[in-house]
């Protein structure tokens, strides 16, 4: 047979599906914008070029980039249906009472109070770049899952040695784990100087979350088979926890190699890692300008420390020649010279440390401008005592089982169905979640559209119950919306508080992701795992709760039965609504935030070439 000849003068395919896309055609191609079909035959003739972020616009996050933070999603929320049961666990297997759990909680409670703030104000002051935040982040995710297995571990141990294991693991988790959302905040801070490109991060997270949910439910699927299996809550949550914890942890690895685009400081390494100077080639040719540039730095440097050492052995051997009383004088001058130089802008530079002499109240004063981040902490310090429910008991206990096909279907079941069903259309919705944000008018507003629609759902929720096949379809619908515009002000908030980030940097010259994040995080712990945890603790033991019913046969207290769905619904209510009356404080817009940014841009590249920026208002509404 004939071999066909190939035609030399055919172009190859990817060329002509290049240029069928960005040619004139029907109603479905005249839709497509023209920048976005000159993207997609870029995408088409170089897909690995396009993926790594070449000839991107600067300052623009690469796809490569947003697929880590996608598969981190993934991979933590796969995994977080196991770890993520520690509470439930304690109460149902080990039938410890709530309120031992509670001392536990308030113990951890005091330590995340004393530890979160002075270590996240300690970060900003520290002349620390991506190398450090990166060290921290990955110790953070070897250590940080490590110990919540650990402390989910039987060993024979009574209910007071479970509590003081838990309040070692936790004690430890805190001081890593702060260390590292701090450090992740910033790396996310630097990864892009505009507010839109940051959001893009947390809509592939979202997008990540809903690919590894529909795993997050196998421990429900066990718990619901458990008469099939012959497993227990043990041997469902433990073994499935160990069998996880390498996935958890290279979830943790994988946002670590991220590239830096922010310079914050003149003279800080804008791109991830340094190099290193063993492997790099000697120049052949007299070093340029430029390459002298970083050199005289360090040199200036290297003085300025040692002139700092200097005057503080200077300052040492003055305090000795003097006496007590004018020692104290002498401190007091300082401390008043100090404050005023503050008062009129002028912030002294530490040379060992490249950062800010500010002491550590001087740190959170900063944050005053940043009236997000203080609604955020009013409003938290407001709804602390809500008690926290777990909506599981609900469906173990309370609903009613229903017959399918001859076949019987328990709580857990459910509240598999549930979960799959609300979870079903915000899948469709995450990848256009910036979109929508814009199209609703913003972060400001979605997040205050975000609060109502919750407050008002949850209330209908409540009236219509749970005990019927009907009213669980319709908690069924009504929290899949919840989820749409839940997702919709995730990405909100994470562009909200870089905006506000943004903001403080322009006022003031300082980024502040630190004490931001820190007291954030810390409300975040005491509320969902400490003091929520208390209250509802202490609500549980109210109604009678014993735990472990399934397994021992007994009655569920009459009190459980009445009381926990009003609890479950009504605080979700009362917590949305204040959130909402609060948020509505703040005044931003994104003119503003166009604005902000776009100074910002000038004023870093002015320091680049070392120019002093001056102060520019942005806001008749904004000034302090």
């Amino acid at each position: 047979m004939k071999k066909k000849q190939k035609d030399p003068n055919k172009r190859p395919w990817r060329q002509r599906l290049a240029d069928w896309i960005v040619s004139p055609g029907g109603k479905w191609r005249q839709k497509i914008k023209a920048e976005q079909k000159v993207q997609l035959r870029e995408i088409i003739l170089n897909p690995v070029a396009w993926f790594r972020g070449v000839d991107l616009p600067e300052g623009h996050i690469t796809p490569w980039e947003l697929f880590l933070y996608g598969l981190s999603a993934a991979l933590s929320n796969i995994t977080s249906g196991f770890a993520g049961r520690q509470d439930f666990l304690f109460k149902e297997y080990y039938k410890i009472a709530p309120n031992k759990i509670s001392v536990g909680s308030i113990i951890s409670s005091l330590w995340d109070a004393a530890n979160d703030p002075i270590l996240g104000s300690w970060m900003d002051r520290k002349r620390w770049g991506p190398r450090e935040w990166r060290r921290f982040m990955r110790i953070s995710a070897i250590t940080g899952h490590t110990l919540n297995v650990i402390k989910m571990l039987d060993g024979g141990m009574s209910d007071w040695q479970h509590i003081a294991l838990l309040v070692f693991c936790n004690c430890l988790q805190d001081v890593i784990g702060t260390l590292s959302t701090v450090s992740d905040q910033k790396l996310r801070a630097g990864i892009s100087p505009y507010s839109q490109q940051r959001g893009r991060i947390q809509v592939w997270i979202s997008v990540g979350n809903s690919l590894g949910y529909p795993f997050s439910t196998v421990p429900m699927l066990l718990m619901g088979l458990r008469d099939v299996f012959h497993l227990n809550d043990y041997q469902i949550i433990v073994m499935g926890a160990v069998f996880m914890l390498p996935f958890n942890i290279i979830a943790s690895y994988l946002v670590t190699f991220v590239r830096q685009r922010v310079n914050f400081r003149a003279g800080a390494p804008t791109n991830s890692l340094p190099a290193d100077p063993a492997h790099d080639p000697q120049p052949a040719e007299p070093l340029s300008e430029e390459d002298l540039q970083p050199i005289e730095e360090e040199i200036r440097h290297r003085d300025a420390v040692k002139k700092e050492r200097l005057a503080k052995l200077e300052r040492k051997e003055r305090l000795k020649a003097m006496s007590r009383k004018e020692r104290k004088a002498f401190k007091a001058q300082e401390r008043k010279d100090h404050r005023e130089r503050l008062a009129r802008g002028e912030v002294e530079i530490n040379p060992v440390t490249g950062e800010p002499k500010l002491t550590l109240l001087e740190s959170f004063a900063i944050t005053r401008f940043n009236k997000y981040f203080i609604v955020n902490t009013i409003a938290g310090f407001i709804t602390v005592f809500t008690p926290s429910v777990d909506p599981l008991l609900i469906y173990r206990y309370l609903v009613p089982r229903f017959t399918l096909f001859g076949k019987e279907i328990s709580g857990e079941m459910m509240w598999l169905a549930h979960a799959q069903v609300a979870g079903f259309p915000v899948t469709f919705t995450k990848p256009f979640s910036r979109q929508l944000v814009n199209l609703v008018g913003g972060p400001l507003k979605t997040n205050k559209l975000c609060h109502l629609v919750n407050a008002v759902t949850y209330v209908m929720r409540f009236l219509v119950g749970y005990n019927k096949f009907w009213k669980l379809f319709f908690n069924m619908i009504a929290e899949a919306w919840t989820y749409v515009i839940n997702d919709m002000n995730s990405v909100a908030e994470t562009m909200l508080n870089y905006e506000m980030l943004d903001y403080v940097e322009l006022k003031t010259g300082l980024r502040t992701e630190g004490v931001t994040m820190s007291v954030s995080a810390l409300l975040s712990k005491i509320v969902t795992n400490n003091i929520g945890t208390v209250t509802g603790n202490a609500f549980l033991e109210w109604t009678g709760y014993e735990g472990g019913y399934l397994d021992s046969g007994g009655a569920v207290p009459e009190r459980f039965r009445k009381y926990m769905w009003p609890m479950y619904t009504l605080s979700a209510v009362f917590d949305q609504t204040v959130y909402l009356l609060l948020r509505s404080l703040v005044k931003y817009t994104p003119e503003d935030r166009e604005r902000v940014e776009e100074e910002l841009k000038r004023r870093r590249a002015a320091a680049e070439q070392g120019a002093e920026a001056q102060p520019v208002a942005v806001s008749s509404a904004e000034q302090p």
